[in-house]
C-alpha cells in the first residue's frame, strides 16, 4: 500500500466514522476495502494526530470498544469553518471543475458553501462565481474513470493516437486521475502492453467500466512531463516571493534573476491553461512574450476584475 494511497485513505476515516458511530469494524474494514488488520492500524495511528499545543484534549479520539468503531471530535473540529471569500471561492472553483465526477452531490455541497460564508459577503461570492467555468474543461468521462479507480475494476476504451490510424482498444486498469495543463489524465496500467501508461482523457472513445475487479500496485503513479521541456513558447517572469516554487517545480529550467525571480519557459499550445495558470499568481506573474499571449492573459484578467 502506498503512502499515497494510506493518506487517502486516513483522511476519509474521521468524518466517514463520525457519520457512522458504532460501525463495526468488519463493515469498516469492507468500505474501505481493507484487511482488518490494516485498519486498526490506520485507527492506531489516528490516535496520534491533534493539533497544538498537544494537550491531551487536543488528539483526535478514535477508539474501538466491543468491535466497533467511535469517534469524539473536539467541537473546534465540529464547528462550521469560517472561510474567507477568497478561500470560499477556491472550494467553489475545485468543486466545479469535479462536478462530472461528483454529479448532483456538488450542487447541494455548493449551497452549503454559501450558508457558511461570512455575513455581507454573499452577492460577491455569487458574482466571483458566475465567472468560474472550469466545467468546461472537464469531460464527462471523469465521472465513470473515479468510480473505477474507487471500486478498483478495470476499464476499456478505444485511444486515438495522432498520426496512427484507426483507434486501438485498451484494456487498462485505473490508478489516478490529475489534470496538467488544461487536460485530464488517466494513470494506469496498460494489460496490452504490461506497463505504466498516461492516457489523455479526452482521446478515449467508448469507455466501459468492466465487472473484472483487480490489485492496485503500490508503486503505481504517474509521472506527469516538465511542461519547460515541450514547446516551450511563452516566456514568463516570476517575482521573489513565488520564485522557490517555481524552482521546486522546473528546477534548472527556472532561470534565476538578478532580483531573486525566476524565469521560465512554458508551452503555449493552450491558451486558456496558460491564462489560468499565470492568474493563480496574482501580481506575481508577468508575461513577457510573445504579444499574443500577454494579451490574452490581460483580457481574462480584465474578465475576473470585471472592468
Amino acid at each position: 500500500m502506498s503512502v499515497h494511497e494510506r493518506l487517502r485513505r486516513l483522511l476519509f476515516l474521521v468524518p466517514y466514522v463520525s457519520s457512522r458511530p458504532g460501525i463495526s469494524v468488519e463493515e469498516l474494514a469492507r468500505a474501505l476495502n481493507v484487511s482488518r488488520e490494516h485498519l486498526l492500524e490506520d485507527l492506531d495511528l489516528l490516535t496520534c494526530v491533534g493539533r497544538p499545543p498537544f494537550n491531551p484534549d487536543d488528539y483526535i479520539d478514535i477508539y474501538v470498544e466491543n468491535d466497533r468503531v467511535y469517534v469524539d471530535l473536539d467541537q473546534r473540529l465540529s464547528a462550521p469553518p469560517r472561510l474567507t471569500l477568497g478561500e470560499a471561492s477556491a472550494l467553489a472553483a475545485s468543486a466545479e471543475l469535479l462536478r462530472p465526477a461528483a454529479g448532483d452531490a456538488l450542487s447541494s455541497a455548493v449551497e452549503k458553501l454559501e450558508r457558511v460564508l461570512p455575513p455581507g459577503t454573499h452577492e460577491r461570492f455569487r458574482a466571483m462565481y458566475r465567472k468560474i467555468d472550469a466545467a468546461l474543461e472537464a469531460p464527462q468521462a471523469l465521472g465513470p474513470l473515479t468510480r473505477a479507480i474507487h471500486a478498483r475494476l478495470e476499464v476499456t476504451f478505444d485511444y486515438v493516437t495522432p498520426g496512427r490510424g484507426a483507434p486501438e482498444s485498451r484494456r487498462v486498469r485505473p490508478h489516478e486521475l490529475l489534470s496538467h495543463r488544461g487536460q485530464w489524465y488517466l494513470q494506469a496500467w496498460d494489460l496490452n502492453r504490461q506497463d505504466d501508461r498516461l492516457f489523455r482523457v479526452d482521446r478515449m472513445e467508448g469507455l466501459a467500466v468492466t465487472d473484472t475487479p483487480f490489485q492496485p500496485r503500490e508503486d503505481a503513479r504517474a509521472q506527469v512531463p516538465n511542461p519547460a521541456r515541450t514547446d516551450a513558447a511563452v516566456r514568463v517572469r516570476f517575482s521573489k516571493l513565488v520564485a522557490p516554487y517555481l524552482r521546486e517545480r522546473f528546477g534548472e529550467d527556472a532561470r534565476l534573476l538578478a532580483d531573486g525571480g525566476v524565469e521560465v519557459r512554458v508551452a503555449g499550445d493552450n491558451e486558456r491553461w496558460l491564462t489560468q495558470w499565470v492568474l493563480s499568481f496574482g501580481g506575481e506573474a508577468e508575461v513577457l512574450e510573445p504579444a499574443s499571449a500577454r494579451a490574452a492573459v490581460a483580457r481574462a484578467a480584465k474578465a475576473v476584475l470585471g472592468v
